[in-house]
C-alpha cells in the first residue's frame, strides 16, 4: 500500500507535468517531466484500483519532439478557438456577462497569497494554471483545498473538453493527453 505522501507525490507530479504540457509544451524539459509523471501516474492508479492503461500508453508512446508538439498545441488550441483552454469556454455563461470562472479562480489564487495571479498574460481560469494550483495546493498538504478547488473548477469542464479534444482528427499526442486527463479524473474521484 502507497502512503499518503508517495500519494501526494504522484498526484504532485502528474498536475505539474500536465500544467506544463498546456503552458509551455516546446520547452526541452516539457516531455520528459510528462513521463515520468506518467510512470508515476500508472503506479498510483493501480493503487487506487483506476485504469493505468491510459498513462502507460503515453508513458511507452513515441514521444513527440517539442518542435512537433508546439505545432499540434498551435493548431488545437491556439488557431482554433474550438478548443479553448479556459474553464469560462466550457462552461454556462453568466447573466452578468462577467467571466465568473475567472474572477473565482482569481479570488482563490489571492486568498492562497498568489497575488500575481492574472498578471502573466494569462487568464487564471487557464487550464494551465488550474492545473498548476492544484499541484501547489497538494504539495503544500491543502488535500481538502485541492479536492475542493478540484471539484469546482477542473471538474465543471474537463469531462467536456476531454470529449471534445477525441472528436478532433487533427489530435495526434494530445489525443492521448485527453485519455491521460480522463484518468486523472478518476483517480482524483478516489482521493477523497
Amino acid at each position: 500500500m502507497v502512503t499518503q505522501q508517495l500519494q501526494n507525490f504522484a498526484r504532485q507530479s502528474i498536475f505539474d507535468a500536465l500544467s506544463a504540457l498546456f503552458l509551455r509544451p516546446e520547452e526541452p524539459e516539457t516531455l520528459p517531466r510528462l513521463l515520468d509523471a506518467m510512470h508515476a501516474a500508472s503506479g498510483l492508479a493501480n493503487e487506487l484500483g483506476v485504469d493505468p492503461a491510459p498513462f502507460e500508453a503515453l508513458a511507452n508512446r513515441a514521444l513527440s519532439s517539442p518542435r512537433e508538439l508546439a505545432t499540434e498545441y498551435m493548431a488545437l488550441f491556439v488557431n482554433d478557438s474550438a478548443l479553448a483552454l479556459t474553464e469560462t469556454a466550457w462552461t454556462p455563461a453568466d447573466p452578468s456577462g462577467l467571466p465568473v470562472a475567472q474572477l473565482k479562480c482569481r479570488q482563490t489564487y489571492i486568498e492562497a497569497g498568489l497575488e500575481t495571479a492574472g498578471l502573466i498574460g494569462i487568464a487564471e481560469d487557464h487550464l494551465a494554471l488550474q492545473l498548476a494550483f492544484t499541484a501547489v495546493l497538494i504539495l503544500k498538504e491543502d488535500l481538502k483545498g485541492a479536492s475542493t478547488f478540484f471539484d469546482q473548477h477542473l471538474a465543471n469542464w474537463l469531462p467536456i473538453f476531454i470529449e471534445a479534444l477525441r472528436e478532433r482528427d487533427d489530435a495526434q499526442f494530445f489525443k492521448a493527453v485527453a485519455h491521460v486527463l480522463e484518468g486523472v479524473c478518476e483517480i482524483e474521484k478516489e482521493c477523497r
